[in-house]
């Protein structure tokens, strides 16, 4: 299946998830790359926040992005 090139057109719930504004950890940098926030650390100074590219939708398994994609997208 080729990459899905709007997110959250795959199924529901990733639309749903993507929708929630406040609380939501899945967000579209302005370079087109869609990531998932999977933790994050509080230092004194500032809250460090670790993200992840996602590939496959995490509710239909859907493919989203390719590694390639993304990397072409980081540069």
């Amino acid at each position: 299946m080729s990459p899905s090139t709007t997110f959250g057109s795959c199924c529901q719930d990733l639309a749903d998830a993507m929708q929630k504004p406040t609380g939501s950890m899945f967000r579209v940098e302005d370079n087109g790359v869609l990531y998932l926030t999977v933790g994050y650390m509080d230092t004194r100074a500032v809250r460090g926040w670790f993200d992840q590219a996602v590939i496959f939708c995490p509710f239909c398994g859907t493919s989203l992005q390719t590694r390639a994609a993304i990397k072409q997208k980081a540069h």
